[in-house]
């Protein structure tokens, strides 16, 4: 559930920052963003989650989750935030590159010969074609939320299916490590699976395509 809110904040703040990246591109907020990106790449993800968690820390947060337990929302505040930062730095960026890729393109350029104005070239044109491949990069945003759980499962001593993995490895329970190598599979699967579907809601285009090709 932790890793599923976790990408959930990733979308949310990661989207839209890329987007004012892209829309302000060379300006202070550009510059801003690129910042912080650079930062989330430069800095290992162990040492940011230690660094996160002592900030958590002054503010009366546990740095365990076994001190408040699972009843307390509080234990799952850290987590949930790490996870989504860690990847939200990566969202970012592609947003933004599709993004700009998109504007340089000759349908853009002819857009603005219309006379359209710049706001319904980005909102109509520009980020309905950037999002096609940044929809497609869901599933891999999905497997990379069960890894990344892994570690702030382990750092904060949550009993989850990330940190059980490699543990049950280490014990070698076998029937566990199935199981789990089974619900995994089967999550990246329906990731797959789903992503395929949002595609085609953002693009119809696609999906008239493939109506015409099952006749």
């Amino acid at each position: 559930i932790q890793g599923l809110i976790a990408l959930l904040i990733t979308y949310l703040f990661g989207i839209p920052a890329g987007m004012v990246m892209a829309a302000n591109k060379g300006k202070w907020q550009d510059k801003l963003g690129t910042v912080y990106i650079n930062i989330m790449s430069a800095v290992p993800s162990l040492a940011f989650i230690y660094f996160v968690r002592s900030i958590g820390m002054t503010l009366g947060l546990p740095d365990k989750f076994p001190v408040y337990g699972a009843h307390d929302i509080r234990s799952y505040i850290m987590p949930i935030l790490i996870l989504g930062l860690l990847s939200t730095g990566g969202q970012m960026l592609w947003i933004r590159r599709y993004m700009v890729d998109q504007s340089s393109s000759d349908y853009v350029k002819f857009a603005r010969a219309k006379g359209l104005s710049n706001s319904e070239i980005f909102r109509t044109h520009i980020l309905r074609n950037a999002i096609i491949p940044f929809v497609n990069g869901f599933p891999s945003a999905v497997i990379m939320t069960i890894s990344g759980a892994v570690i702030t499962e382990t750092v904060f001593a949550i009993p989850g299916m990330g940190k059980m993995l490699p543990d049950s490895i280490k014990a070698y329970n076998n029937p566990m490590v199935i199981g789990l190598t089974f619900i995994f599979t089967a999550v990246s699967i329906f990731a797959l699976l789903l992503g395929d579907l949002l595609v085609t809601v953002v693009d119809p285009r696609i999906q008239l395509q493939a109506k015409g090709d099952s006749r």
